[in-house]
This record gives C-alpha cells, structure tokens and sequence, in this order.
C-alpha cells in the first residue's frame, strides 16, 4: 500500500496514494483538459477559445429564445461560473465588439449581456472549426460513448448544483 510520510508524520497523516488517484474531480479535470486542447486547437482558426465558443453560443440561444439578453447572474448559473470568472471571460469578447452589456430590461440595477451581430457572425464561422473537434472526439470516445458520456455530464452537473443537506 503506497503511502506517503514526512518526517514527524502520525498515523493519522498517513496518506494512501491509491486513495487519491481515484478522486473523481482529478479525473474530470484531466478529461477536461484533453477536451479543451482538442478543441481549443480547432477553434483557434476562428480566433476563439471553447470557453469564448460556449458563451457566445449560450447568449445566441436565449436570443433564439426571446431573451435578447441575459443577466449576469443567470448566465453564470446557465454555464456553471461564478459570476467573477464569467466577467473576465466576457472582458475579451466585449472588447472585439461580439458582446455588450446593457441595463437589465426587468431590472435596470443589473447588468444583462448580448451577442452583437458581430458576435453572430463570429459564432457562424466558429461552428464549422467547432463541429472538426466535435467530429474528432466522436471518432475517438465512439458515438454512445459521447452520448453517455454528455448524459453523465449533465447529471452529475445538475446533481452538484443542489445544495447538500446538512
């Protein structure tokens, strides 16, 4: 049994390696970083990275959708941020002019996002780069697999979004 010791190390301090190379969120950071090179690779030649792909395809479909526009805090909650993190990814995208900001039409105290039309534009081009990763990794993981693997996704996305009860 590995186990790592440090000099004045307990017992209770023990740490079986096996333990932790078995930690659920390693493995997904791991597979997610693959998936982000893959295609992070591919949408370069958009001038995009998946993370600017996401947002700009999240904000044309609740356009799609009706909402011209989202605020802050629901398309954080839509893409699973915190609303600081999501901030400095729209930082680069507002500044190309492919999202604006506005006073919330239900609310003018918030700030609600919107794809421009540039930013559609951008986002049409983007699609043909993105559908080669998309295309690359089917071929790699197998359609079902891709399939259930997205459903895995998804489930345990919105089964870690409840809060746990005490």
């Amino acid at each position: 049994m590995p186990t790592l010791w440090y000099k004045g190390a307990s017992m209770a301090e023990e740490i079986d390696i096996r333990e932790v190379s078995g930690c659920t969120c390693l493995s997904a950071r791991r597979a997610g970083r693959r998936l982000t090179q893959i295609y992070d690779d591919a949408l370069r030649p958009a001038g995009l990275t998946v993370n600017q792909f996401g947002l700009l395809a999240k904000l044309y479909g609740a356009s799609l959708a009706g909402r011209p526009s989202l605020s802050m805090g629901a398309l954080a909650e839509r893409l699973g941020m915190d609303p600081t993190t999501l901030n400095r990814n729209l930082k680069p995208l507002g500044a190309q002019g492919l999202v604006a900001d506005s006073a919330d039409h239900e609310d003018r105290r918030v700030r609600a996002v919107f794809i421009t039309t540039k930013g559609v534009a951008k986002l049409r081009k983007a699609v043909a780069f993105w559908r080669r990763a998309q295309t690359r990794v089917e071929a790699a993981l197998g359609a079902e697999a891709s399939q259930t693997l997205r459903s895995l996704l998804d489930l345990a996305s919105a089964k870690l979004a409840k809060k746990p009860r005490e």
